[in-house]
């Protein structure tokens, strides 16, 4: 099979645990990826919110640096996106926090150069570009300028960690196809869900924009008392389709960035899932849409 997952965290824990990403014991490494078949990750270097201008620019560039080193050591499984190097594993990289550009339009080119191709704009407090998803406030002017270049130079950004204001502020400004890499429509009642969950209405706009939404598996934005594991995935699934957004679903999987239901805590498990929701109905037309292609179409209209 082929898969095609929008978010994880797995590159920043190796880096701070000193794992390799070829084989470790989180919740994605290439020796347990490979086994899908063929297999996409965006991953994702996260900025602490307690890092901001130089020191959090610092800390991406340390954390890419082994990003890189880990593709080049383990270039039998893993390869860039745009390489024509044929792997099972294919890497985009992309920043979870805006902020580890250091506040600066310099920063962000200097990210881009170090092969940033997507963008998650706040983590869940302020930051430089506007308001995170526990925060206040909307975008902020250097947040506008900030957008538009942005999308200038093709960085696919990410609204998963805004909050209300923010989003309609971004839809406002940004004039480019968008994403919410690891995000759910809000239909389960948590203390987290509604703060990062999407609104019904959020959807809609990402969806008449062309953007895609990956489908979180962290167990507090889709589990309650009446669904958890696969249920949970079903019923999200379910709840995207009911607003007719066959051609928007993806995988927003949030490995190595949350807690998830060990039925899904585990990348190889992907192929259980498409397994279980195969048998439970879905046709694999739908199936291949949610597992790839809708992100792999977005991508290459993207060209990262």
């Amino acid at each position: 099979m082929k898969s095609f997952d929008l978010h994880c965290d797995t590159i920043g824990e190796c880096y701070k645990k000193s794992f390799s990403l070829r084989k470790n014991e989180l919740h994605l490494d290439l020796e347990r990826g490979k086994s899908i078949g063929e297999h996409t990750q965006v991953f994702a270097i996260w900025i602490p919110d307690e890092l901001r201008g130089d020191t959090a620019f610092s800390y991406f560039n340390n954390v890419a640096d082994f990003y890189h080193s880990q593709i080049k050591e383990n270039d039998d499984l893993i390869s860039y996106y745009n390489s024509e190097k044929k792997t099972p594993i294919k890497a985009i990289l992309a920043m979870e926090g805006a902020s580890g550009c250091g506040g600066s339009i310099k920063g962000l080119h200097s990210a881009y150069e170090k092969g940033v191709r997507l963008i998650t704009l706040t983590w869940n407090a302020n930051n430089e570009i506007g308001g995170g998803a526990f925060a206040e406030g909307g975008i902020t002017p250097y947040g506008k300028e900030f957008i538009k270049e942005a999308e200038n130079l093709g960085v696919v950004l990410d609204v998963s960690h805004l909050n209300r204001e923010s989003f309609f502020d971004f839809i406002e400004v940004s004039s480019k196809p968008f994403v919410a890499s690891h995000s759910n429509i809000d239909i389960v009642n948590t203390y987290k869900s509604p703060k990062r969950n999407l609104t019904k209405e959020q959807v809609r706009l990402i969806k008449e924009r062309n953007g895609i939404i990956g489908i979180n598996f962290y167990v507090d934005f889709i589990e309650d008392e009446n669904a958890a594991g696969f249920d949970a995935i079903d019923r999200q699934l379910n709840a995207f389709l009911e607003m007719d957004c066959e051609d928007v679903i993806s995988l927003g999987s949030d490995y190595d960035g949350c807690r998830i239901n060990p039925l899904l805590s585990s990348v190889e498990k992907l192929a259980d899932l498409y397994s279980w929701l195969n048998n439970k109905g879905y046709n694999e037309s739908l199936l291949n849409k949610l597992f790839y292609q809708n992100a792999e179409s977005f991508f290459k209209k993207i060209n990262p």
